[in-house]
């Protein structure tokens, strides 16, 4: 990677010090906050060094420490609309229209394009073996081997955009959601499993893999997922969940809305412990760090908040 200063990263540097010098003093609980011009996802690396930002142009990997941007992932000319690390955080990969760009965390380099007509890729995700899954507006689902360029097996199983992929923990199934339904699927095979009924935004298995959490209306759900039972409905939001995310040891859940707030919640009782403060617009991602002592939320105003876990939690 180029060692030399970016223009995005001198507008993301411009607008966290905007913030501090101009903005408002950060709300109780959050440690780090900063504004982009646009965004739409959002996510932590498997080691927690990094936070991963899809935004114009450009993935930007800010340093955990600092907060400050220390990796960009260049895409002259198009919005990120999705960004995922592989499970070894060596790979970053983003959805952008008509095409999957991955590179090499370490050295930038741009090691493949998996481009098509299938529109904008709204989702990406790694599976355990480094082989890449993809969502577009098409409806379209694909899971491909990087290591030899082809598609391992290709459906059209939603009739609108596919809004998330994400795979159990032990890589055996895969979820996707679209605005029609949620499905369930074999990983290996790429057959069907199971279908949850009504429309879906967002979705992510708990750590155990026993339930798939999905942002359904108002609601935040939990289904068994293996049987299909709904175990649980959680409800709190004044519009559509678009986002979710359960800590890493499984015992809190949050989620991001139109309603322009982030909330976390109880799994095992059903009710919510924090409403975080509003971004002032659609909250589209939320992800807890591989420790869990973090939590990021972010919007497509721009606006990044990451928020220490344990304070949220003891202000309820």
């Amino acid at each position: 990677m180029k060692n030399n200063v970016t223009v995005s990263m001198l507008i993301a540097l411009a607008l966290a010090f905007a913030w501090a010098v101009g903005g408002a003093a950060l709300p109780t609980g959050a440690v780090a906050a900063w504004k982009l011009p646009w965004l739409s996802d959002a996510t932590f690396s498997p080691d927690g060094r990094y936070l991963a930002v899809a935004t114009t142009s450009a993935v930007l990997l800010y340093g955990t420490e600092t907060w400050e941007v220390s990796r960009e992932f260049p895409v002259p000319g198009w919005n990120v609309f999705s960004v995922a690390f592989s499970s070894d955080g060596r790979l970053v990969a983003a959805g952008v229209v008509g095409e999957v760009r991955v590179w090499d965390v370490a050295t930038g380099d741009l090691l493949h394009t998996v481009a098509g007509p299938f529109g904008t890729v709204r989702a990406v995700a790694f599976d355990h073996e480094g082989n890449l899954a993809y969502g577009a507006s098409d409806g379209s689902l694909h899971l491909w081997d990087l290591a030899r360029a082809q598609p391992l097996w290709v459906r059209i199983p939603h009739t609108v955009p596919v809004r998330a992929i994400v795979f159990s923990p032990d890589g055996t199934q895969m979820a996707s959601t679209g605005m029609d339904r949620a499905i369930l699927w074999d990983t290996a095979t790429g057959e069907i499993l199971r279908t949850l009924p009504g429309r879906a935004w967002d979705v992510v298995f708990t750590p155990d893999g026993y339930f798939v959490v999905v942002g359904w209306g108002k609601l935040v759900r939990l289904w068994d997922t293996a049987v299909g039972f709904l175990y649980r409905e959680m409800w709190g939001h004044e519009s559509c969940v678009v986002a979710v995310a359960v800590s890493p040891d499984g015992t809190l859940l949050a989620s991001g809305s139109l309603d322009e707030a982030a909330r976390l919640w109880d799994p095992d009782g059903g009710t919510y412990l924090s409403v975080l403060p509003s971004h002032g617009g659609v909250v589209g991602a939320v992800g807890f760090s591989p420790d869990g002592s973090l939590l990021v939320t972010a919007s497509d105003n721009g606006t990044v908040f990451v928020w220490d876990v344990a304070t949220l939690v003891g202000k309820r």
